[in-house]
């Protein structure tokens, strides 16, 4: 009798038909709904997340995807700035977008950039700013994105003698403002060829707003790397996880992410280094997707450096420095050279992580 009862009430689903205006309908399953569950901490990585990510997410997903590929290359919790852009799109949204892309069959749509969280023309509020933060960004080395601004942030480039315990400095904004986008699956972002002519035809409303912030990204990706730099624009969680272990040369990594964005004068606490012989950073690029531009280079050491504030000696969360030991190649109107006041290959030049940036190094 109470087995009879229990089936009386567990009801099936009614059927849903899910419509959408480039998406043929759908029928759901009429099985019963499982109960929620903690994806995240059933499929044992619960090391890949820091404590802000216990969101539920669904097996289905292609964030459990790129959960489950972080979780087997990198050693260590996935930092905010990863975690927020990690796909909300379904298996079944790739496979459908995918075919589509593959045929040439595609053009954006705001289904299509709602539903996969991109920025594109009708969801791009603070433009202005993310170009602005891209355009000046004075991490990149590269010819293509030196930065010509006469306004120029001192406190930007320091030298490797600052980096003491018990030093007092002045950190600027690490926070860098770009739309937030989420990353593609990587069977869609690798069927989109990072050109000029490609971007026209499938984000043509993006491309003909965002035209300066994507060219800026075409021009940098285009450009040769400069001495003794190993250089790539992934447009995709796994592909810049790929370049990274092949640049490395290692199957393991650590992910290295400044956790503060405050400014103000501190104390540098703790200081610990690294000691790896190379490193791969990777900076934020303005595509309508998450993508990144990453760059290896030897003779650089990293840095995570403990903080306090100067007036009250309370803790505050720790950043990542960089410093660039060897500078000949870098060209000679770089920044960093007006700031430091030599010229390339007379000195090292260390900078802080921005709250968007990864220092990527081998798990040893």
């Amino acid at each position: 009798m109470a087995r009879s009862a229990a089936k009386a009430e567990a009801k099936p689903l009614v059927e849903v038909r899910l419509e959408n205006v480039n998406r043929p309908v759908v029928k759901q399953s009429t099985k019963l709904l499982p109960k929620p569950r903690r994806y995240l901490r059933l499929q044992g990585c619960r090391r890949c997340f820091t404590s802000f990510a216990s969101t539920q997410v669904s097996p289905s997903s292609i964030a459990s995807d790129q959960i489950k590929f972080w979780s087997e290359n990198v050693h260590n919790q996935m930092p905010e700035s990863i975690f927020k852009k990690l796909s909300p799109l379904t298996k079944w949204d790739r496979d459908y977008y995918t075919k589509m892309i593959s045929e040439n069959d595609f053009s954006e749509n705001p289904d299509f950039c709602s539903l996969a969280k991109l920025s594109c023309s009708s969801e791009i509020h603070n433009f202005e700013a993310a170009s602005k933060a891209y355009s000046s960004s004075i991490y990149s080395i590269n010819v293509a994105l030196t930065s010509q601004s006469n306004k120029v942030d001192k406190f930007s480039y320091f030298r490797l003698s600052n980096l003491r315990e018990g030093n007092k400095f002045h950190l600027s904004n690490l926070v860098e403002s770009f739309p937030n986008r989420a990353f593609l699956p990587v069977e869609i972002s690798s069927k989109i060829s990072l050109s000029k002519k490609n971007f026209g035809k499938i984000f043509p409303k993006s491309f003909e707003l965002s035209k300066d912030s994507i060219e800026t990204t075409l021009s940098y990706c285009a450009e040769e790397a400069i001495h003794g730099e190993i250089k790539a624009c992934p447009k995709s969680l796994e592909e810049m996880i790929d370049f990274s272990k092949s640049a490395l040369g290692k199957n393991k990594l650590l992910a290295l992410a400044s956790q503060s964005t405050r400014t103000g004068d501190f104390l540098m606490k703790k200081i610990k280094k690294f000691d790896r012989q190379k490193i791969v950073a990777c900076h934020e690029a303005y595509l309508p997707f998450a993508a990144y531009f990453c760059h290896a280079v030897s003779s650089s050491q990293v840095y995570t450096v403990d903080l306090v504030e100067a007036k009250t000696r309370l803790p505050v969360k720790p950043v990542i420095a960089i410093c660039h030991m060897d500078t000949s190649a870098w060209p000679a109107n770089y920044v960093a050279f007006k700031i430091l006041k030599f010229s390339p290959g007379e000195g090292e030049a260390c900078h802080w992580m921005s709250n968007i940036d990864l220092a990527w190094i081998a798990d040893e």
